[in-house]
């Protein structure tokens, strides 16, 4: 018997706000959600916009999951621990949302967890402490390091959501930079199609809206130097880098025979998916694209599809010099030059280990809105990105979609797409 892995669960927390319907109405209306920082200070940093989540600002703690299980809520509560991380308060607030909409219950606690995360920060406010006057120094093993996590383990959202859900099943951990997201939820489809696993929780969840995370890509050169609302422009002439987001998306993924025998309806089919990898270098794509190409083309043979089968593509679409017309290359070398393009990075910026998780969730808005996303502050056409871009305004879909695709594209070369269909 052929296992169809569907979407059945989704939870969103986007620079839109918390929630799914936050995110679809967010896209639906062609907003974009780039402004200054107000997390913290970024008055002297050379980077002070970003795609940042705003309720995060004032409320600290993460949901308590009551009908959907939990250990230590009183805990959760109080902010402590894990919870001092942003991205492990966005994954729990996705997971839980996911979860509840999917409909699980005990039954489903044997769910493996399949998470992408951002390699964990240091927490400035732990330094004072230990510094005490003096300067620290990363690689003096005689001083001891007293509450400083220089190195935390990565995968403490991922135990954290596990805990607070009482999951019973195996996790699993990527850390494939921007493709990240991507991967793991092609991880999830793999394992139910395969026999694995009956059902995977899986999605995303990351924030460098931090003073390390902004300082640090800015020493990198990608991001946008402009303080605008419109400081990322995908596709564009004017592109001049990208802009930080963070946030998370989280889906169930189950064996569609199990989701309707247990009354639920999916959400969408997840047809096909491929990963290569550039082998070029450690921040710029192949500017030919032909690790990228290859890795479209594995996901239409594993959906059995071909190029004209896709109604839409979510491309990368990092506003970036190097990356776009790169991914141009790429799209069309794989036959798809003429399938509708766009990227949501303009309107929420680039939420990097996140962001392969949420533009898969973007491509559920033609399934519940009847709208292909469009890409915001694309004005100028660029010779060099020769593609059907979609400009900031929607494009409604006229007729039903076979299949829509997502693509990620990750520092260190990580490529990764995945096609997604209609319940």
């Amino acid at each position: 018997m052929t296992r169809l892995p569907v979407i059945t669960g989704l939870g969103v927390v986007s620079p839109f706000g918390l929630g799914a319907d936050a995110f679809f109405q967010g896209l639906a209306e062609g907003r974009s959600a780039i402004g200054p920082i107000r997390s913290f200070d970024a008055a002297t940093f050379p980077i002070c916009v970003a795609g940042e989540v705003p309720s995060d600002r004032r409320d600290k703690a993460p949901p308590t999951p009551d009908a959907a299980g939990g250990s230590n809520p009183d805990a959760a509560r109080a902010g402590g621990g894990p919870w001092r991380d942003r991205k492990a308060r966005f994954a729990l607030r996705a997971a839980v949302e996911a979860w509840r909409a999917a409909r699980c219950g005990p039954a489903e606690r044997t769910a493996w967890l399949c998470l992408a995360l951002g390699l964990e920060q240091a927490f400035l406010e732990d330094f004072p402490p230990i510094l005490d006057g003096r300067s620290f120094r990363w690689d003096d093993a005689a001083r001891p390091a007293g509450t400083v996590r220089l190195r935390a383990r990565a995968d403490l959202a991922a135990h954290a959501v596990r805990d607070h859900l009482r999951l019973e099943g195996p996790l699993a951990v990527h850390v494939s930079a921007c493709a990240a997201g991507t991967l793991a939820v092609a991880h999830a489809a793999a394992l139910v199609r395969r026999g694995a696993a009956d059902v995977v929780l899986c999605g995303g969840a990351d924030s460098m809206v931090n003073p390390l995370g902004i300082g640090g890509m800015a020493r990198l050169g990608a991001p946008s130097p402009r303080a605008a609302a419109d400081a990322c422009r995908p596709f564009d002439r004017r592109r001049d880098g990208l802009v930080i987001g963070e946030g998370a998306a989280v889906f169930v993924v189950e064996d569609e025979a199990r989701a309707r025998a247990r009354g639920v309806a999916p959400l969408a089919r997840i047809l096909g998916w491929g990963s290569t990898q550039d082998a070029h270098r450690a921040t710029a794509p192949r500017p030919d694209g032909a690790a990228a190409r290859a890795a479209m083309e594995r996901a239409l043979a594993r959906a059995a599809l071909a190029p004209r089968a896709l109604a839409y593509l979510n491309a990368h679409g990092t506003g970036t010099p190097l990356n776009d017309p790169a991914e141009a290359r790429a799209i069309r070398a794989a036959g798809l030059g003429d399938t509708p393009v766009s990227s949501i990075k303009g309107a929420i910026g680039h939420l990097m280990a996140a962001a392969g998780a949420v533009e898969i969730a973007a491509c559920l808005l033609p399934f519940t809105r009847g709208l292909y996303p469009g890409t915001a502050h694309h004005q100028e056409r660029d010779p060099d990105c020769d593609l059907d871009v979609i400009g900031p305004t929607p494009r409604p879909v006229t007729r039903r979609p076979e299949a829509v695709m997502s693509n990620s594209f990750g520092f260190g070369g990580q490529n990764a797409s995945i096609i997604v269909g209609p319940p």
